[in-house]
């Protein structure tokens, strides 16, 4: 059995250790976020990204995506894909977003916009889309 000092101690490093825990996780989100800013500003800039941009920008989207279970840097991915004019790339990962959470209208987005030479991948895009946020008619 512990005694009081013993047990006082033990409960204050096991808060220490939950403590440095929780820092280190903010820590590592806030990375995420300011990568995937970075890559994002790369990404979306007026002219297609260079050879260097675009190998910066996949560094940047791996530090982001790391142990980050949202898709957003998938996306990212697909629309730097398309930049770089690998449209079937682009595609097959907007699709693999929207498989994995049919409800994202972003993922179906980027499968549209990744689907523009593809007729039958577009027409699928759109009836995700049309279904997720319907076309809204006006009275007249």
């Amino acid at each position: 059995m512990l005694t009081a000092m013993a047990h006082s101690v033990l409960l204050r490093a096991v808060g220490i250790v939950a403590a440095v825990l929780v820092c280190a996780w903010f820590a590592l989100g806030i990375r995420q976020a300011r990568d995937a800013n970075r890559a994002s500003d790369i990404i979306t800039a007026t002219s297609p990204p260079s050879p260097a941009e675009a190998r910066l920008a996949r560094s940047l989207l791996r530090s982001a995506g790391q142990l980050n279970p949202d898709r957003g840097v998938d996306l990212l991915r697909s629309q730097l894909a398309l930049r770089e004019g690998d449209a079937a790339q682009a595609r097959a990962i907007a699709l693999n977003v929207g498989r994995a959470e049919p409800e994202d209208l972003d993922a179906w987005l980027a499968y549209g916009e990744a689907s523009t030479h593809d007729r039958a991948a577009f027409v699928v895009a759109l009836a995700y889309l049309n279904r997720l946020a319907p076309p809204v008619h006006r009275a007249g």
